[in-house]
């Protein structure tokens, strides 16, 4: 055998081993498209665009079910019992992040709470200090899949750093907004040598899921996921409103009325006389 010979063989295994590895990830996901399609539907309706909920799985585990990260997150959609997500979707569905169709059940809920509860939430109070209103976020911006994969990742942070640009009410461009973020990060080692940026990790999260998502596309978007310019009135600023005075009323004074008193009966003849000669009234 010539080396011509072992570079061809050699070139072969290699086109095999990248084909093996290409297939691998592809069919690792393709497992769970026929419940993540199904799941996806029945919450969000029959317009949900439902690969964008694989590439949430992407971004999180690579379609992979069994993994568990080093911040304590389960499974295909990284459930973190520490953050409670586990906890509330409990009150509504019956959800084991350790059981992979059971998590794809429970993301794709999670994901209409969010849209159908959380956003229209009046007011929020962030670490008791920050406060942020996703109703209005939602009005100035739109219903928007890229914010719900955002707060899937984050919480409710972008809320309060969409509204930190002054002369405007808030900002809903996902790389604008980031310009604004506040939090910090952690190490994910105990060596303290790899740090990880919050704001990194939470404004490229709906753009990864956006990248991940296009190979499994079918169709057009039956939702939005990007904020679009112009397609969604400005919030106007509230305006003041004077609380209104009442005018004082004098309590109603009824005229006060005597009981009325009958006259004495005249008295008989001998009722008379027995009173005056014997004092018997």
């Amino acid at each position: 055998m010539t080396i011509k010979h072992l570079d061809i063989i050699l070139m072969i295994l290699v086109l095999i081993l990248v084909i093996f590895k290409m297939a691998h990830g592809k069919d690792r996901c393709q497992e769970y498209i026929p419940d993540i399609r199904a799941y996806g539907i029945q919450y969000n309706g029959l317009d949900f665009p439902w690969w964008y909920n694989v590439g949430c799985a992407i971004t999180e585990t690579s379609c992979r079910g069994n993994l568990t990260s080093f911040d304590g997150g389960i499974g295909l959609f990284q459930f973190t019992p520490s953050t409670g997500v586990t906890a509330t979707l409990s009150k509504y569905i019956t959800i084991d992040p350790y059981n992979t169709k059971s998590s794809i059940r429970g993301q794709a809920y999670y994901i209409m709470h969010i849209r159908s509860r959380i956003f229209k939430n009046e007011q929020v109070t962030i670490k008791k200090k920050y406060k942020a209103s996703p109703a209005k976020f939602v009005s100035a911006c739109g219903d928007n899949l890229a914010d719900v994969y955002r707060y899937y990742n984050g919480g409710y942070w972008f809320f309060y750093e969409s509204s930190r640009k002054s002369g405007t009410p808030y900002v809903c461009d996902n790389t604008e907004m980031r310009k604004y973020c506040v939090r910090g990060g952690t190490y994910t080692d105990k060596a303290k040598t790899k740090w990880l940026s919050f704001c990194d990790v939470n404004y490229s999260y709906p753009e990864k899921v956006y990248k991940y998502s296009q190979q499994y596309k079918i169709g057009d978007d039956g939702q939005r996921f990007w904020y679009v310019k112009g397609d969604v009135k400005p919030v106007k600023p509230e305006p003041k409103v004077e609380p209104k005075v009442e005018p004082k009323v004098e309590p109603k004074v009824e005229p006060k009325v005597e009981p009325k008193v009958e006259p004495p009966k005249p008295l008989t003849f001998w009722q008379a006389f027995i009173q005056y000669y014997f004092g018997v009234k």
